[in-house]
């Protein structure tokens, strides 16, 4: 039996589905791309054009404009309405393009502790799509740098010549509307006059290591790359940045702060006490002491033997365990600011948009119930992350926010 097989069960050659629950539009579409040969290379979105008719690319274009057409993008303009959000969440994710489904019904044997557990009787339409498109397209751009047209030197020696911020972003995750996040941001950087750099791939996958410990080495890089930039910043590529309006918050995050390193707390204290989708790093002395304090900690001998690079989530938070160790510690504790996601008066960064839900791909329920409520997005919020849900959820999650980007 194939892998194909295994996860949409689909003949491994082609065909319509001997058994699906996809109808109209869905079905259609599920014919489009079992009718694609098999093994088939990756498209990259970014390359088409309106007179590119490469079947596979016009399948991942069609796909995306279904995901970013769905009502969660109008429901999030209207205020106090994360409820209903998430209700309408789940029932385009059970019945999209298909017949009805039944509700999800409650597990006897897999209780959480926030509730009854929720388990999807069967695979929609809509994952199914997801599930064989995503094995088809590669989303993520290639990489790149831009840099902005003060920094152009006429000696060529560019990089060394950057002396404003930099945004970096970049992983090895494949998914639906990435290609629309990453030039999200490079519409950020180039208003602002950012140097940006998107890496394809982890950095850190020849070590071995998890690819959270991704986003550490490239800023490492960056220190040596841009020598005279003024400060750097990571962004996760699940987070969108929906404020293009009212200036840089980055920039405000290091007027807030003194601290060389600034991260925001985590929505969820009950499992982290920081979170690292956005890092802001001044380029300075102790700036990137305090980023080689945080590398050398990856797999730095722990008496629990716990392997901050290696292990899985199972068993540690990875770079963001780490930083909030070093909090924690007398030496560099005062080197790291930790920024409320929201504040009195305009102030937020880094809200969080996501509801529970059962990931079926890792056989998991995601609780969200308990996440604070000054760390959800709402409409006008500077950026918003699309963290801790299933790929399909996450690529709904970015298609709603890339809907309500508020512009000058």
């Amino acid at each position: 039996m194939s892998l194909l097989r295994l996860v949409i069960g689909v003949p491994a050659f082609g065909g319509v589905a001997a058994i699906s629950s996809c109808r109209g539009f869905g079905r259609r579409l599920e014919q489009r791309l079992f009718s694609l040969s098999l093994p088939a290379r990756p498209v990259r979105p970014e390359a088409m054009h309106p007179g590119l008719r490469q079947e596979s690319g016009v399948i991942y274009r069609d796909f995306s404009n279904a995901v970013r057409s769905w009502k969660g993008g109008a429901i999030l303009r209207q205020a106090g309405m994360q409820s209903r959000f998430a209700a309408e969440a789940e029932r385009w994710v059970q019945q999209a393009f298909s017949e009805p489904s039944p509700p999800p019904v409650p597990s006897a044997t897999n209780e959480s502790a926030n509730g009854t557990a929720l388990v999807a009787p069967t695979t929609s339409c809509v994952a199914q799509l997801y599930s064989y498109l995503m094995t088809r397209i590669d989303a993520r751009p290639d990489s790149f740098l831009s840099l902005p047209e003060d920094a152009l030197s006429p000696r060529g020696d560019t990089l060394g010549e950057v002396a404003g911020p930099v945004l970096l972003s970049g992983g090895d995750r494949n998914a639906a509307m990435l290609d629309q996040v990453v030039a999200n941001h490079a519409r950020f950087a180039r208003a602002h006059g950012y140097a940006h750099w998107w890496h394809k791939g982890s950095l850190v996958a020849a070590r071995g290591w998890q690819p959270y410990w991704h986003k550490v080495e490239q800023l490492r890089l960056a220190t040596r790359r841009f020598r005279n930039a003024s400060a750097f910043v990571w962004v996760d590529d699940d987070i969108v940045l929906t404020n293009l309006r009212d200036g840089d918050r980055f920039a405000q995050a290091l007027r807030r702060s003194p601290a060389s390193l600034l991260v925001t707390r985590d929505p969820s204290s009950k499992h982290a006490e920081v979170n690292t989708g956005i890092i802001i790093l001044r380029n300075t002395k102790r700036g990137r002491a305090v980023l080689e304090a945080l590398w050398s900690r990856a797999d730095q001998w722990r008496a629990d033997g716990t392997s901050l690079s290696t292990d899985g989530q199972a068993s540690c938070l990875h770079e963001q365990q780490a930083l909030e160790e070093m909090l924690q510690s007398g030496e560099w504790a005062s080197e790291i600011g930790v920024l409320e996601q929201r504040a009195p008066g305009a102030w937020n960064l880094n809200t969080f948009l996501r509801w529970s839900h059962y990931d079926a791909e890792r056989e998991a329920d995601r609780r969200y119930e308990e996440d604070s409520r000054a760390g959800a997005w709402a409409h006008g919020d500077f950026a918003g992350h699309c963290s801790g849900l299933s790929q399909l959820r996450r690529a709904m999650c970015m298609g709603a926010l890339l809907g309500n980007v508020v512009v000058a």
